[in-house]
C-alpha cells in the first residue's frame, strides 16, 4: 500500500497576508496529491474530489467515463464553458508519496501535475457556485490524460454535451498559455511466425529482423520535420539461441499540424506490410488531435486580460498536449492555463512554487468571471 508523509499544512504567511484561498487550495491538493490515481484507477482520488466539491456547495457527479463533473449556472447549453483538469498520475498506486516544504517549493510526486489543478477547480467552485452565471460553467476532473489514457475522459465530456469553450488547467505552467495542441498518433506493431532453431531452421523468417525492418521503413520515410518520431519500446525474442517467433515495438508520432500527423499515420501502415509467412498486426494505441485556437479568438483574449488583472506579466503562448486536445479535435476554442510554476514533472521530486499561487488562482477566477458574466 502507499505511504504519504506530510510536514503540517501550509503556512499562511507565506501568501503575503492575501492568502486564506490559496493556503485552502494548496491543503486540497495535499489532500487530493496523497490518493494514488494511476491511469485507468483514478476512483478513489475521484471520489475525494466529489467531496470536495460537496463540501464547496456544488453538487458533482460521476460520470460513466469516471470524470468528476460539477454543473454550475444556467443559460443557453450551447453557451457552455468548461474547466478541466485532469485526476490521473503517471506514478503507480504503491508510490509513497512523502511532502517537502522548504524554500518557497512543496514538492511531492504529481503535486504539480495536476493535484494542484484539480484543487483549483474546487476553489473555483467555492468562489462561482451559487452565483448568477451568464452561461453554463463545467467543472470536471478528469480521468485518462496522462500516458496510454488517450484522453478518455476529456473525449467522453465534449462528447456527451454542448462546448463553447475549453479551458483544461494544469498545475504548474503559469507562465505561459497553450494556445496550440500538440496531435500524437500511438502504435503497436507486432509481427509473428513460427520462430525455430537458428541453424536447423536457418531461413525461416525472424518476427525480430522482420519488425527491424518494419522500423528501418518508418524512420526512412517519416521524415517531414513537422512531425516527431519516437519507437519508444522495443521487445520480442526469447533466448539467443532461437528464430524469434514473436517481436513488438511502439511507435509515438507528434506534431502541431493534424494533417501531417495523419500522413505520418499513413506511412507507418503502410511500413507495417510484411510477407507471409509471417503476420503482422498494427494497433493504433491512441490518437490525440491536434489543433490551435485563433490568436484574435475571445478566449485568448479574456485570458491575457485575466493575467493582466492578476498583475501577471503577458505570457509566452506554446504548444502543448493536455485535455484541451480533445476539444480542438471537435472544432471547440481551447487553451491551457496554469496554477503557478515549477519543475520536475513525472518524477519523485516534483514540485510547485507557492508564491505564486494566489496570482494564478486570481488570474483564473478573473478568466472565469470575464467569461461567465
Amino acid at each position: 500500500m502507499p505511504r504519504s508523509a506530510c510536514e503540517g499544512t501550509v503556512d499562511p504567511g507565506m501568501f503575503g497576508g492575501v492568502s486564506d484561498p490559496a493556503a485552502q487550495v494548496i491543503d486540497d491538493a495535499r489532500a487530493i496529491c496523497a490518493v494514488p490515481a494511476p491511469t485507468f484507477a483514478e476512483g478513489p482520488r475521484g471520489e475525494l474530489v466529489s467531496e470536495l466539491f460537496r463540501g464547496a456547495g456544488v453538487t458533482a457527479t460521476t460520470d460513466a467515463a469516471g470524470n468528476v463533473v460539477a454543473r454550475l449556472g444556467d443559460g443557453p447549453a450551447d453557451q457552455t464553458l468548461v474547466l478541466a483538469a485532469h485526476l490521473d498520475t503517471v506514478f503507480a498506486a504503491s508510490t509513497e508519496i512523502v511532502f517537502s516544504q522548504r524554500d518557497g517549493r512543496l514538492a511531492a510526486p504529481g503535486i504539480g501535475d495536476n493535484s494542484l489543478a484539480v484543487a483549483a477547480l474546487v476553489h473555483v467552485a467555492r468562489g462561482f457556485g451559487g452565483r448568477a452565471l451568464a452561461r453554463p460553467l463545467v467543472l470536471a476532473a478528469t480521468v485518462g490524460e496522462e500516458g496510454l489514457g488517450d484522453l478518455r475522459g476529456a473525449k467522453a465530456l465534449v462528447a456527451e454535451g454542448p462546448c463553447a469553450a475549453f479551458v483544461a488547467v494544469e498545475g504548474m505552467t503559469l507562465d505561459t498559455i497553450t494556445t496550440a495542441a500538440v496531435g500524437s498518433l500511438r502504435f503497436r506493431v507486432t509481427v509473428r511466425g513460427p520462430g525455430g532453431h537458428p541453424w536447423g531452421d536457418r531461413g525461416t523468417p525472424s518476427a525480430v529482423h522482420a519488425l527491424v525492418n518494419v522500423l528501418a521503413e518508418v524512420l526512412e520515410t517519416v521524415t517531414d520535420p513537422d512531425v516527431g518520431l519516437n519507437i519508444g519500446v522495443i521487445h520480442g525474442g526469447t533466448v539467443i539461441n532461437a528464430i524469434a517467433g514473436e517481436a513488438a515495438a511502439e511507435i509515438d508520432l507528434r506534431s502541431e499540424d493534424e494533417a501531417a500527423l495523419q500522413r505520418a499515420g499513413r506511412l507507418v501502415r503502410a511500413a507495417a506490410a510484411v510477407a507471409p509467412p509471417l503476420t503482422v498486426m498494427l494497433d493504433e494505441l491512441g490518437h490525440r488531435p491536434g489543433g490551435r485556437i485563433a490568436p484574435a479568438h475571445e478566449l485568448l483574449a479574456a485570458a491575457r486580460r485575466a493575467r493582466a488583472e492578476a498583475g501577471l506579466p503577458p505570457a509566452p503562448e506554446t504548444a502543448s498536449s493536455t485535455d484541451a486536445n480533445a476539444a480542438h479535435g471537435r472544432g471547440i476554442p481551447a487553451i491551457t492555463v496554469g496554477i503557478t510554476t515549477g519543475d520536475n514533472a513525472h518524477r519523485l521530486d516534483e514540485y510547485i512554487d507557492l508564491g505564486p499561487v494566489p496570482a494564478g488562482l486570481a488570474a483564473l477566477d478573473a478568466l472565469v468571471e470575464r467569461l461567465t458574466r
